[in-house]
Formats: C-alpha cells, sequence, structure tokens
C-alpha cells in the first residue's frame, strides 16, 4: 500500500466549533514524513525510555527540538492520519478562529426572492465562513442595486455607527502552534519524494538509477528506464541514462531526507541543511511494514464498518 491510498480515509467531516486549519493534504504528507524520519523515532523510543546505547550516540545535535515537536504531536506509528489529526490537528495546526471578513451572502436579482434559498445561503455562511470567524458580530443588511452608490454607502456607516457598541476590538491574528513553510507546496514532488525513500528503505541495495525510475522522478528518464530491466545496457544512450537517472536520485535522496528530517523539528517541508540522523534503511524498512501489517487491518476494519 503505497501513499495515495491513505487518502481514501478523508477527515473533512471532522469538525471543532471554534477551529480553523488549512491544507490537510499536506498536514498527511508531513505525517508521513515524520514517519520515516530516523530522528523522530529516535524521539519517540526515547519518550519510552527504550534508546540503547548505541543510539543514544547517534543522536542529532538538536535532538531537544525533536523532543520538543514529538511531545506535541506525538506517535506516528500504528495510528491512522484520520485518528492523528483529530487528536492533534486543531490544537497544533488550527488557530481558534478567521479574522472575521466582508462577504457576500446572497444576491436579489428583481425576480420574486425564494425564501427557502435565502435561508440556506444565510445557513451555510453562518456554518463556514462565520464559524470558522469565531461568530463574530456582523449585520445582514439590504443594499439595493442601483446607481445611488454614494447614498447607499452613507446608510451603511450609518448602521455601522448605530451597532457599533457590538464591535470587538481587533484581534491579534492567533498563529498555530506549527505552520506549513511556503505558501505554495508540490504535493505530487513530495508524494514521490516519500515513494523514494520508501523504495530505498525496501530496496537499500539498489542502484540508484532504479531507484529514481521506480519513484518516477524524472519525466524524461524515468519513463524509459526498466526498473526491473538486466544490468548490462543495451546501447549508449540507456548506459547515458542510466548515469543522468543516477545523480538525480543521488540528489533527490539527500533533499527528501533533508524533508523528513526538518519535519521532525517542526519545519515541513524544508530542504534546510541540518543535523541529522543516521538513515537506517533497514530499520525503516522494518518499522513501516510492522505499521503497514496494523494499519492494513484497521483501513479494512473502517471500510467496512462504514458500509
Amino acid at each position: 500500500m503505497e501513499i495515495d491510498d491513505y487518502f481514501e480515509i478523508k477527515t473533512d467531516d471532522i469538525y471543532r466549533e471554534g477551529w480553523y486549519s488549512l491544507n490537510r493534504p499536506a498536514h498527511d504528507l508531513f505525517f508521513h514524513y515524520l514517519r520515516i524520519s530516523p530522528s523522530y523515532e529516535l524521539a519517540r523510543k526515547a519518550s519510552k525510555g527504550r534508546l540503547s546505547i548505541e543510539e543514544k550516540k547517534r543522536l542529532p545535535k538538536d535532538f531537544n527540538k525533536v523532543q520538543e515537536i514529538y511531545a506535541l504531536l506525538g506517535d506516528v506509528q500504528n495510528t491512522l492520519f484520520r485518528y492523528w489529526w483529530q487528536k492533534v490537528g486543531h490544537e497544533v495546526f488550527g488557530v481558534p478562529h478567521e479574522y472575521p471578513t466582508v462577504d457576500l451572502i446572497s444576491v436579489l436579482d428583481g425576480s420574486a426572492p425564494r425564501s427557502s434559498q435565502i435561508q440556506n445561503e444565510v445557513a451555510d455562511y453562518l456554518k463556514t465562513k462565520a464559524a470558522k470567524a469565531g461568530n463574530s458580530p456582523a449585520l445582514i443588511i439590504s443594499i439595493p442595486l442601483d446607481n445611488n452608490i454614494k447614498d447607499r454607502m452613507q446608510w451603511v456607516k450609518k448602521y455601522l455607527m448605530q451597532y457599533k457598541n457590538l464591535r470587538k476590538s481587533k484581534k491579534i491574528k492567533i498563529k498555530p502552534k506549527i505552520e506549513l513553510k511556503g505558501k505554495r507546496i508540490n504535493q505530487q514532488a513530495l508524494i514521490r519524494g516519500w515513494g523514494l525513500l520508501r523504495f530505498k528503505s525496501a530496496f537499500p541495495d539498489m542502484e540508484n538509477w532504479r531507484l529514481g525510475a521506480a519513484a518516477n522522478l524524472s519525466p524524461s528518464y524515468s519513463p524509459v528506464l526498466k526498473v526491473l530491466g538486466p544490468r548490462k545496457t543495451t546501447d549508449s544512450r540507456e548506459a547515458q541514462d542510466r548515469v543522468l537517472m543516477g545523480k538525480i536520485t543521488h540528489r533527490s535522496l539527500k533533499k527528501y531526507q533533508y524533508i523528513a528530517e526538518n519535519a521532525a523539528r517542526g519545519n515541513f517541508p524544508s530542504e534546510s541543511k541540518i543535523d541529522m540522523a543516521f538513515f537506517n534503511y533497514e530499520e525503516i524498512n522494518q518499522l513501516y511494514e510492522k505499521t503497514k501489517k496494523w494499519e492494513e487491518k484497521e483501513l479494512q476494519r473502517v471500510k467496512s464498518s462504514s458500509k
């Protein structure tokens, strides 16, 4: 089972009144990169008092930071993202409310208005935008759509002043305990990177060019290279493609290792160079296989119970 399968278990129905958070698919990736981070696994073992003498020798310099993040995000093994999100998501990645804005709820186009439609639009606004803004006081007013814009604005101002006693002082924008890095996150690239680390852990001795082709790292070389092809190349072109794919894979392994290890520091996605724990891919794979067996049973149980 690969990472795309986990998106079958949605979290849209997990709603907590007065709390708001964005981009859950990216948080799902955050969750999966934590699973593959050796620093985060060391923090899990440390929390249970199970660090061996050898493991204590390979702790990263900033292990205290990893332990702080572990205290916030908790164990990501033997759990589903859905469960983890329900337990962790709102308090760590969410905020109590959004800053209130001016919103258009409904438009009367001059035809006979349907009260049911207006009621539904108001109800939808109250359930979504108003709830996310902490149900801040607001006016619902009717503004005629004509050319007397200046006059209409005067009336809006009048009503705002009339109900000024309901106005709340300007709220300080609250930031979540952990924020995703960057406004735009390339989720497909992160999925491929996670897949690369998974292939590496499952086949630690596989040549880099095969790993890169299996993880579909390059739109140019991955489709033309046969992952299970013979060691001997058929021609010079294939030999060159393998070399170039190998170089891409080598750089990508380091890049996504940094992303996994930065995730353990609460920075996701980030490629910043840090003191990483050693990636023992055989240990990573053993842990993954153990968690996967539990997770497959749980996913099946959830799907069966929802039928």
